[in-house]
């Protein structure tokens, strides 16, 4: 299930209007048969999982069948994901328990994978926030999804060009590495004939990329 942040009464600071979040666990009433959500725990602006009051969001996806119910009280349910429903997940997660963390990165991207739809994942790609970029490139390369290849190329060489600092531009580079495609060749022997603009990391990869 994906939400939209649509007001913020509150004035959560961890919350942007307009922007989509993942839930992960929910509850809600049954009255006269119909779904009534009180809460929904999603990760927000800070990384932080808590739960906030569903009035100040609305479902905007709701296509992973992923999720577990368990009946909480007089008509009250909560539905978490299927990969983080075990007892005591939530107390695990928030002492860094690493098979919990390992979990709960299974359950995103199952959602993100289902839910997210490609216009997003671009303003992720294209955005400034690099462990989530890093997250979704992740992802996409378990999928084998090369619909973002042209955008990718495009990102590295900005970064190589202006000299930025090149360290977050492994992931991409392995993206890169996992096709192969006449643009990606043809990006990397440009690479290759530069002098000085990347790291042995980057080097690394694109030397494997064409000796396998």
């Amino acid at each position: 299930m994906r939400v939209k942040c649509k007001n913020n009464k509150n004035k959560e600071q961890r919350l942007t209007l307009n922007k989509n979040y993942s839930v992960y666990e929910a509850e809600y009433l049954i009255k006269d048969g119909i779904k009534e959500y009180i809460t929904f725990k999603i990760e927000d602006d800070y990384g932080s999982v808590i739960p906030y009051e569903a009035n100040n969001f609305e479902i905007i996806s709701d296509l992973n069948n992923n999720y577990t119910k368990e009946v909480i009280g007089d008509n009250e349910v909560a539905l978490t994901h299927s990969f983080i429903s075990t007892k005591y997940f939530w107390a695990k997660l928030y002492d860094d328990d690493h098979e919990m963390i390992r979990l709960f990165i299974k359950a995103k991207k199952d959602i993100y994978s289902s839910e997210m739809k490609n216009d997003e994942i671009l303003e992720i790609i294209n955005g400034n926030n690099f462990d989530e970029r890093d997250f979704v490139i992740d992802m996409l390369i378990d999928q084998r999804n090369d619909y973002f290849i042209e955008n990718i190329i495009r990102i590295c060489k900005i970064q190589l060009e202006k000299w930025i600092d090149n360290s977050n531009l492994e992931t991409l580079f392995k993206y890169l590495s996992t096709f192969e495609n006449d643009k990606v060749n043809e990006f990397f022997i440009d690479y290759l004939s530069e002098n000085e603009k990347g790291n042995e990391i980057l080097d690394n990869i694109v030397y494997d990329y064409f000796n396998n």
